[in-house]
C-alpha cells in the first residue's frame, strides 16, 4: 500500500512538472523580439484644407521597448520604423497635406501648425502571467499640436491597444513571437484610428476647431 501511494504521488508530481513546463513553453518561453511592419488602409474621411507639418524626433523613430517579464524572458518591440506609417495614415488623412519637418524650429515650408508626437509608455502582457489566452500590447502617445511659432494649441494623450488569442497561433515554439507581432500591429492600427477620432466634430476641443477655423458640433 505504501509503495502504491508513493507511486501515485510520484506520478502526480511528474504530471505537475510536465504541466508547468508545458505552460511555460506554450505561454512564452524565451521571450520574444518583434519588428512590426504594419500596413494601415487609407481611411475614408473628409480632410481639412490645411497644410500641416510633423516632426518625427529620433526618440520616436528609433523607439524600442525592452521589458523583462519574470522568468519568461525579454520581450522587445521595435516600434520606431512604423511611426511614419501610423501618422501618415491618420493625420495624413485628416489634413490635405502632411509635411515632414527636419526640426521644430525651422519648418522650411508654410504650415498652419506642427504636430510633435512621442511615445510615453508601452506595456506587454502575456498569457503565462495573466492566466488568460491573450497577448496584449498597450502603447501610449503624447501628441502635441503647435503653432508655427512653437505655441502649444492642444495636447492629446492617446492610448492604443492590441491583442490576439494565443490559440490562433499553432506552432508552440514560434507562438510568442508571432502573437506579440500581431498584437503590436493591432495596437498600431488602433493608434491610427484613435488619432483620427480625436478630430471628430463632437470630440475635438474648441481651441482645435478655432485653429482649423471650423465650428465644433454640439
Amino acid at each position: 500500500m505504501k509503495n502504491s501511494t508513493k507511486n501515485i504521488i510520484l506520478v502526480w508530481c511528474y504530471r505537475l512538472v510536465c504541466l508547468t513546463t508545458l505552460m511555460t513553453v506554450w505561454g512564452c518561453a524565451g521571450g520574444a523580439h518583434v519588428i512590426p511592419d504594419v500596413r494601415i488602409p487609407e481611411p475614408l474621411v473628409e480632410s481639412f484644407p490645411l497644410t500641416v507639418g510633423i516632426y518625427y524626433s529620433p526618440e520616436l523613430t528609433e523607439y524600442i521597448h525592452d521589458e523583462k517579464i519574470g522568468r519568461y524572458g525579454r520581450f522587445v518591440v521595435e516600434l520606431g520604423d512604423n511611426q511614419k506609417q501610423v501618422f501618415e495614415s491618420s493625420l495624413g488623412a485628416v489634413f490635405d497635406e502632411l509635411v515632414t519637418l527636419e526640426s521644430l524650429e525651422d519648418t522650411g515650408v508654410e504650415v498652419a501648425g506642427i504636430f510633435n508626437p512621442s511615445i510615453v509608455g508601452v506595456n506587454v502582457s502575456i498569457p503565462a502571467v495573466t492566466g488568460s489566452d491573450y497577448f496584449e500590447v498597450w502603447i501610449r502617445y503624447d501628441l502635441r499640436l503647435l503653432k508655427p511659432d512653437g505655441t502649444l494649441i492642444h495636447r492629446w494623450l492617446v492610448p492604443a491597444f492590441g491583442k490576439v488569442n494565443r490559440r490562433d497561433f499553432g506552432n508552440v515554439m514560434e507562438r510568442s513571437n508571432n502573437a506579440l507581432l500581431q498584437a503590436t500591429e493591432n495596437a498600431l492600427r488602433d493608434a491610427s484610428t484613435r488619432m483620427i477620432i480625436n478630430f471628430h466634430p463632437n470630440l475635438r476641443p474648441d481651441k482645435v476647431s478655432n485653429w482649423i477655423n471650423v465650428p465644433r458640433s454640439n
